[in-house]
């Protein structure tokens, strides 16, 4: 019996001494993604601004052991749209599972609640199973099964303009100005002062959704470019211009041809279809602006576009210096399994992709060896832009009975995250497994701090602009002007269509 009492003190112990070690580890990592510590040393320059991430105990409230449901979007085949923020395994040791389970667990504790995911196929399709089906029923209906639902940013739009989500700006218990919530991300997408989602750190995807460039430093090597690429940055001498040199003079002379392309081509660059996007961004045009009423006004036209959009499928395919990803890269593959595939092998020099792609590239066996930069910039006189893809966001039900408690909840999450999933994210994940230098953290820093929301969340694809640019590249036509002048009625249309629902609510 005293044998017994001794092993179980043991383990106690143990066990007391690992959870020292794990928050002794956090507060020496913590780091927030504007570039935040607990010292005056960061790496995003004088014009960072500091945010206390030493945040006192959660307050004690007595909920009486309410379930939070949350309808949590299920991992897409290519690792998209989530990662186990809230969804969270019930068992392993990764640093990332550990941190989640903890912020859980202290939310759970303080307000006693039982955080539930129910995970479900996001879809923008009629699936039974699709999440946007999910919520436009139960709206219909008059109910609410949830009392959050997470999903990609571009699906928070059909939801919102049919009055199926609740606007935070009207909740007591939401305060944007905390410190733990990304209010520039959320102001993207604030339409006549209402906001339809909440992303801060209880969601660390929406900072691996900005699109970036990666570089093989293999290919580089054996290629002659020797150019110092944090210094480019540093410089603003990181443009079009120079991706596409650096890019036409390793690439073979069909890389660019669909045609004639295979897997032992050598690529001067890989692009995803969202590159000509990014570079409209960093030209310093968005696709819309606000009236004065705060609602979307069209800003793209043909006229407007054109200079823009040809530099771009210019830069891309004049030379065959780029090869447009797809899924029939290679066969059996989707298309960002054959960009890492081809990348690891040493098949091209850059890559410009989601930033969410570097943590599937180090788990590969065959990992290369890469750096991380901004996208091109337009010219030297513009500014970088981070545009973001397909973020994971948080909404509330606006026939969820209790939307404040809801709100109230999701923010003590987010509060709790700052000393928990943040720093086990950025230090951990982003910093210590595959970003060992200054110089890689610095252009990280420059990338994650000129994030851009999607124009409305590019509601119905702007009348087929993404569409437009794929086909256009893949038929080596510059003729943008032709194409745009067929599809602005229909883009014109949606965002019509989509004021008008908004002011009925």
């Amino acid at each position: 019996m005293e044998e017994k009492m001794k092993n179980k003190l043991k383990a106690l112990s143990a066990i007391l001494l690992f959870t020292m070690l794990f928050s002794l580890l956090a507060t020496l990592t913590s780091c927030k993604k504007d570039g935040a510590t607990d010292t005056k040393d960061t790496t995003g320059g004088s014009n960072t601004e500091l945010v206390d991430t030493s945040l006192p105990e959660l307050e004690i409230k007595d909920f009486g052991g309410y379930k939070m449901q949350i309808l949590w979007p299920e991992t897409h085949p290519d690792g998209h749209w989530i990662h186990n923020e809230i969804s969270v395994e019930e068992t392993g040791s990764d640093v990332i599972n550990q941190a989640v389970r903890n912020r859980n667990m202290a939310v759970e504790s303080a307000y006693h609640v039982k955080i539930t995911p129910v995970v479900k196929w996001c879809s923008d399709n009629a699936s039974k199973n699709g999440m946007i089906m999910l919520v436009r029923n139960e709206y219909a209906a008059g109910e609410s099964s949830y009392d959050a639902l997470a999903t990609g940013i571009k699906f928070i739009s059909p939801l919102a303009l049919e009055g199926a989500l609740a606007d935070f700006n009207t909740l007591d218990a939401y305060n944007a100005k905390h410190p733990w919530w990304n209010d520039t991300l959320m102001q993207g997408f604030s339409i006549a002062n209402k906001r339809y989602f909440a992303s801060g750190d209880i969601i660390y995807s929406d900072d691996f959704y900005p699109y970036c460039v990666f570089v093989n430093t293999k290919v580089a090597s054996e290629h002659g470019v020797t150019e110092n690429f944090y210094e480019l940055v540093e410089n603003k001498e990181w443009t079009l211009e120079r991706f596409h040199n650096m890019a036409a003079n390793v690439a073979d002379e069909t890389a660019g041809n669909s045609n004639e392309w295979s897997t032992d081509t050598m690529n001067g660059a890989i692009i995803n279809t969202n590159f000509a996007k990014a570079v409209y961004y960093t030209k310093g045009s968005g696709m819309i602006t606000l009236d004065r009423d705060g609602y979307p006004t069209w800003n793209m036209d043909p006229q407007h576009t054109q200079e823009i959009l040809e530099k771009v499928i210019n830069t891309a395919f004049v030379n065959n210096a780029c090869t447009f990803s797809s899924s029939s890269m290679i066969s059996g593959m989707s298309h960002a399994q054959a960009e890492i595939q081809l990348f690891n092998d040493n098949k091209t020099l850059f890559l410009a992709e989601e930033l969410i792609v570097a943590e599937r590239l180090t788990k590969s066996q065959n990992m290369a060896d890469f750096k991380v930069l901004p996208m091109p910039l337009y010219d030297a006189d513009s500014e970088y832009i981070s545009v973001l893809n397909d973020s994971t966001v948080i909404g509330i039900p606006s026939m969820q009975k209790d939307k404040d408690r809801s709100a109230l909840i999701l923010s003590a999450m987010s509060r709790e995250s700052v000393n928990t999933l943040t720093p086990a994210f950025f230090e951990t994940v982003l910093t210590y497994r595959y970003m060992q230098n200054s110089e890689s953290k610095a252009t990280l820093q420059i990338i994650l701090e000129s994030e851009v929301a999607p124009d409305v969340a590019t509601i119905q694809d702007w009348g087929g602009f993404m569409a437009g640019f794929k086909n256009l590249a893949s038929q080596g036509s510059t003729n943008f002007s032709s194409f745009y002048q067929q599809n602005i009625s229909k883009a014109r249309k949606s965002l019509d269509d989509y004021i008008t629902l908004l002011e009925k609510q």
